[in-house]
């Protein structure tokens, strides 16, 4: 509790305490993986939003259930936990790149879809290319259309360049769409001559 209370900077109050215990006794998370999760959670919160921000412990607590969720419950998986969020953290770097957005951090949102896409096993290369095809498709970023890219190259089994071109090439060529009927053109026609 007390390295706890010096984590958060503050005093727990009686319900911290409660959500605390809860995740010890209720969730099953031992009481060095908790002290890991809250220095985690902390660290988290001040790379978001600067020195001296801490989480709140309800916070703590949602992330503890995603920990047990994941099966965490020994300091030997949480640590593997935390070496890969922190090496998919310096990759998402290389991803943003890829999506012309600079040096900056990713939001959360931007972060899950980072994550999952590296799960997918696609490389910054892979999504330049699902960018690019994004930006020509939308004119503009749109993540959930370049998501949706990604994910059908991934449920094809398409994970580099070659795959793609040689999956694309392969695809029955899209019908022409047929032309409008003479007087609907006609009216078209008239509506845009009355502006």
């Amino acid at each position: 509790v007390g390295e706890t209370e010096r984590s958060l900077g503050k005093k727990l109050t009686t319900m911290d305490l409660k959500r605390l215990a809860n995740l010890r006794h209720e969730v099953g998370l031992p009481a060095d993986v908790i002290f890991l999760l809250v220095r985690h959670c902390v660290e988290e919160q001040e790379r978001r939003f600067g020195p001296g921000r801490r989480p709140t412990v309800g916070a703590i607590e949602k992330e503890g259930y995603y920990w047990a969720k994941r099966g965490l419950f020994d300091q030997e998986s949480a640590a593997r936990y935390l070496r890969t969020v922190a090496r998919r953290r310096e990759q998402s770097v290389q991803y943003m790149a890829a999506l012309h957005m600079g040096d900056r951090r990713p939001v959360e949102a931007e972060e899950k879809y980072i994550a999952q896409w590296m799960d997918w096993g696609f490389s910054p290369e892979m999504v330049a290319l699902a960018y690019e095809k994004t930006v020509l498709k939308k004119q503009g970023m749109d993540w959930r259309y370049l998501n949706g890219i990604l994910r059908r190259w991934h449920e094809n089994g398409w994970h580099t360049p070659e795959e793609v071109q040689q999956g694309d090439a392969g695809k029955p060529a899209q019908p022409s769409p047929k032309p409008d009927k003479p007087d609907q053109d006609n009216s078209r026609m008239e509506k845009y001559m009355k502006w």
